[in-house]
């Protein structure tokens, strides 16, 4: 069973999109939502497989929902424009669907969806890990996690700090976050991802992680003050 939500402001459209996936039997909708505030919240305790989620949405757009959360689940676009679509894919996102949504296209993205889940199955899953490992200046680095105060990206880099210095890295921050335990680690804005033991101060729109300032922005802002318990 795939287990999916819909994010969509538009009712009718959550509606059509439902109508569309009830044909597929192994899809299960369990919420609907018009609100993506809602729907992070949701997420934060359910665990969902795929996420339709609506670009142009008050409030909070849909990729700012994706810049949000820490972890999610893998996403498809839906959307009545085309402009979005390249940077869609830079969030590595699953598909891009245009609305009104044809069921043959809403077919491809879900033979995709089973083609990528069966391809991580078939690789080896590490359990209760405490470090991971980067290739920097060609070779293998081994680092805690509990030794990253930080990681940084600028362009196709990141720059990971740690107890010991910094490494720099060729990634993207998708991919460092899917390596990184959620229970630890936060991302506060696109640019940067935190280790939320290492904060030792917090306003509005900063952390101060080892007397550096680290933006917060204001997508992330909710779901860090959330964890953090502040009111």
């Amino acid at each position: 069973m795939i287990s999916s939500i819909i994010v969509d402001d538009d009712p009718m459209a959550i509606e059509a999109l439902q109508f569309l996936l009830k044909k597929h039997e192994e899809v299960k909708v369990l919420e609907t939502f018009t609100s993506p505030i809602d729907a992070l919240k949701f997420l934060q305790e359910q665990a969902v497989d795929l996420l339709f989620l609506d670009i142009e949405m008050p409030d909070i757009s849909g990729l700012e929902l994706m810049e949000t959360a820490k972890s999610l689940p893998t996403v498809v676009f839906t959307t009545q424009s085309e402009q979005y679509a390249l940077k869609a894919f830079e969030y590595e996102a699953l598909d891009y669907l245009t609305k009104p949504i044809r069921f043959s296209r809403l077919n491809q993205t879900i033979k995709r969806f089973k083609d990528r889940q069966q391809l991580k199955k078939n690789q080896v899953n590490e359990l209760d890990r405490e470090d991971f490992f980067v290739r920097t200046d060609g070779r293998y680095v081994r680092i805690a996690f509990e030794d990253l105060f930080y990681a940084e990206s600028e362009d196709d880099y990141i720059t990971l700090h740690v107890a010991q210095g910094k490494y720099v890295i060729h990634s993207t921050m998708k991919k460092l976050e899917e390596q990184l335990p959620n229970s630890l680690f936060q991302r506060t804005h696109r640019s940067f991802i935190i280790n939320l033991k290492k904060i030792v101060d917090v306003d509005e729109t900063t952390v101060v992680i080892d007397r550096n300032v680290i933006p917060v922005s204001r997508a992330y802002r909710p779901l860090l003050k959330e964890r953090l318990g502040i009111q």
